[in-house]
């Protein structure tokens, strides 16, 4: 990438059956120079104070008082609005090439988080899971070792249809290119280059080291 774009945390609230509840996104570190892994974690509670401090690791009774806890008293339909709120908005938020990651290891309960996840999230072929270290990983196109980058500019642009999963011809609705030189042709290598993603018959991602 021949520019640098600041990230910056954000999150998002939601109420289930009279329960707070918040998205946390934040950017935690560069996994390949300007490409970011983003962490994604959700709490639930009685007030966004209380929410923030357990999201702080504050040691006081309100944070501690939902440490380990899942989903609430709400189970499925917690997760559930969490996915949708996660795949069909944040997950858009992202730079092209930044990595989203939802890591269940740190959880109380880490295998329990981690296949209460699945039912959702096994939806979405363009996941990547790493079993051992209960994570779960996924790119935002175009992915960081694309060759497009070289040659275009890339404008980020949200998909008619957000929940879908991005594999196959869906990989490109998620961006626009420009030739960073104006008025060239592209060469066959060039739309070789773009195609390349739609085209391998390998995993489409990878998890990074």
């Amino acid at each position: 990438m021949s520019y640098r774009v600041r990230r910056k945390f954000t999150s998002t609230t939601f109420c289930i059956d009279g329960q707070l509840c918040k998205l946390f996104l934040n950017p935690e570190s560069v996994f390949e120079k300007d490409f970011y892994l983003w962490n994604v974690a959700l709490a639930v509670g009685k007030s966004n104070r209380q929410l923030n401090d357990w999201y702080r690791r504050r040691k006081n009774k309100r944070a501690l008082s939902i440490q380990g806890k899942i989903v609430g008293r709400s189970g499925v339909k917690i997760i559930k609005k969490a996915y949708e709120k996660l795949f069909g908005e944040l997950r858009w938020l992202l730079e092209p090439g930044d990595c989203l990651t939802i890591s269940c290891k740190a959880s109380g309960e880490p295998d329990k988080q981690f296949y209460a996840f699945w039912r959702w999230i096994s939806r979405h072929s363009d996941m990547a899971v790493d079993y051992e270290n209960r994570n779960y990983y996924w790119y935002r196109p175009p992915f960081s070792y694309d060759a497009i980058y070289k040659d275009f500019k890339i404008s980020p642009i949200t998909p008619e249809k957000p929940m879908e999963s991005v594999a196959g011809s869906r990989y490109f609705d998620c961006f626009r290119v420009q030739p960073k030189v104006q008025d060239t042709d592209l060469s066959m290598e060039q739309i070789a280059g773009l195609l390349s993603p739609v085209l391998t018959t390998g995993s489409y991602v990878e998890r990074p080291i």
